[in-house]
Protein backbone atom coordinates (compact mmCIF):
# COMPACT_ATOMS: atom_id res chain seq x y z
CA UNK A 1 0.00 0.00 0.00
CA UNK A 2 1.38 3.40 -0.95
CA UNK A 3 1.25 5.79 1.98
CA UNK A 4 -1.17 8.70 1.84
CA UNK A 5 0.33 11.88 0.37
CA UNK A 6 3.37 9.97 -0.94
CA UNK A 7 4.31 9.36 -4.56
CA UNK A 8 6.33 6.42 -5.82
CA UNK A 9 8.45 7.41 -8.84
CA UNK A 10 9.13 4.24 -10.85
CA UNK A 11 11.94 5.96 -12.78
CA UNK A 12 14.04 6.40 -9.62
CA UNK A 13 15.67 3.73 -7.43
CA UNK A 14 14.07 2.59 -4.18
CA UNK A 15 15.56 1.19 -1.01
CA UNK A 16 13.75 -1.89 0.33
CA UNK A 17 14.08 -3.50 3.75
CA UNK A 18 12.10 -6.04 5.77
CA UNK A 19 9.81 -4.27 8.24
CA UNK A 20 9.68 -6.66 11.17
CA UNK A 21 6.98 -4.69 13.01
CA UNK A 22 4.51 -4.69 10.10
CA UNK A 23 5.68 -8.04 8.60
CA UNK A 24 6.05 -6.58 5.13
CA UNK A 25 8.58 -4.77 2.95
CA UNK A 26 9.15 -1.05 3.49
CA UNK A 27 9.90 0.97 0.36
CA UNK A 28 11.98 4.14 0.79
CA UNK A 29 12.54 6.78 -1.85
CA UNK A 30 14.07 10.23 -1.45
CA UNK A 31 14.64 9.46 2.26
CA UNK A 32 10.95 8.75 3.02
CA UNK A 33 8.98 5.52 3.37
CA UNK A 34 6.53 5.74 0.48
CA UNK A 35 4.95 2.27 0.66
CA UNK A 36 4.51 -0.96 2.59
CA UNK A 37 4.16 -4.00 0.33
CA UNK A 38 3.71 -7.74 0.85
CA UNK A 39 5.37 -8.49 -2.49
CA UNK A 40 7.95 -6.50 -4.45
CA UNK A 41 9.69 -7.12 -7.78
CA UNK A 42 12.96 -5.30 -8.41
CA UNK A 43 15.53 -5.09 -11.18
CA UNK A 44 19.16 -3.90 -11.31
CA UNK A 45 19.51 -4.64 -7.60
CA UNK A 46 22.43 -3.87 -5.33
CA UNK A 47 22.57 -5.55 -1.91
CA UNK A 48 23.82 -3.09 0.73
CA UNK A 49 24.91 -3.80 4.32
CA UNK A 50 26.08 -1.04 6.67
CA UNK A 51 29.10 -2.46 8.49
CA UNK A 52 28.64 -0.07 11.43
CA UNK A 53 24.94 -0.98 11.64
CA UNK A 54 25.73 -4.70 11.57
CA UNK A 55 28.37 -4.27 14.27
CA UNK A 56 25.78 -2.46 16.41
CA UNK A 57 23.33 -5.37 15.98
CA UNK A 58 25.96 -7.90 17.03
CA UNK A 59 27.24 -5.84 19.97
CA UNK A 60 23.82 -4.83 21.32
CA UNK A 61 22.00 -8.06 20.30
CA UNK A 62 19.20 -5.80 19.12
CA UNK A 63 17.75 -5.50 15.61
CA UNK A 64 17.97 -2.30 13.58
CA UNK A 65 17.66 -1.43 9.90
CA UNK A 66 21.16 -1.72 8.48
CA UNK A 67 20.73 -3.85 5.34
CA UNK A 68 18.62 -3.13 2.30
CA UNK A 69 18.19 -3.70 -1.41
CA UNK A 70 18.60 -0.80 -3.84
CA UNK A 71 16.88 -1.18 -7.18
CA UNK A 72 14.00 -0.26 -9.47
CA UNK A 73 10.45 -1.53 -8.96
CA UNK A 74 9.02 -3.51 -11.88
CA UNK A 75 5.76 -5.41 -12.37
CA UNK A 76 7.06 -9.01 -12.49
CA UNK A 77 10.24 -11.04 -12.98
CA UNK A 78 11.52 -14.62 -13.02
CA UNK A 79 13.87 -14.60 -10.01
CA UNK A 80 14.04 -18.16 -8.68
CA UNK A 81 17.09 -18.64 -6.41
CA UNK A 82 16.56 -18.18 -2.67
CA UNK A 83 18.71 -15.68 -0.79
CA UNK A 84 18.86 -14.31 2.72
CA UNK A 85 20.67 -12.01 5.12
CA UNK A 86 21.53 -12.79 8.72
CA UNK A 87 23.92 -10.42 10.51
CA UNK A 88 24.89 -13.15 12.98
CA UNK A 89 26.06 -15.49 10.17
CA UNK A 90 27.63 -13.21 7.54
CA UNK A 91 28.18 -9.55 6.80
CA UNK A 92 26.52 -9.87 3.39
CA UNK A 93 23.47 -11.21 1.57
CA UNK A 94 23.98 -14.85 0.57
CA UNK A 95 22.56 -17.67 -1.55
CA UNK A 96 20.58 -19.97 0.77
CA UNK A 97 21.85 -23.13 -0.98
CA UNK A 98 25.53 -22.39 -1.68
CA UNK A 99 26.09 -19.68 0.98
CA UNK A 100 27.99 -17.68 -1.64
CA UNK A 101 27.84 -13.90 -1.19
CA UNK A 102 25.49 -11.92 -3.44
CA UNK A 103 26.25 -8.26 -4.11
CA UNK A 104 24.02 -7.61 -7.12
CA UNK A 105 21.16 -9.24 -9.03
CA UNK A 106 19.39 -8.52 -12.29
CA UNK A 107 16.08 -9.38 -10.66
CA UNK A 108 14.76 -9.85 -7.13
CA UNK A 109 11.35 -11.05 -5.95
CA UNK A 110 10.41 -10.38 -2.33
CA UNK A 111 7.39 -11.87 -0.58
CA UNK A 112 7.50 -14.11 2.49
CA UNK A 113 10.79 -15.36 1.00
CA UNK A 114 13.48 -13.62 -1.05
CA UNK A 115 14.53 -14.76 -4.54
CA UNK A 116 17.13 -13.48 -6.97
CA UNK A 117 18.03 -13.99 -10.61
CA UNK A 118 21.53 -13.92 -12.03
CA UNK A 119 24.09 -11.61 -10.46
CA UNK A 120 25.93 -8.99 -12.46
CA UNK A 121 28.98 -6.80 -11.99
CA UNK A 122 28.28 -3.10 -11.57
Amino acid sequence: MIKENRILDYTKPVYVYKNLHKDCWSIKQNGLVVAYLDEVFLEKVEMVVSIKGRDRVINEQRKNVHAFLKGFIISVNNASKLFSYNPYKFGYFYDKITYEPIKTAYHVKLNSLAYYGDSYDR
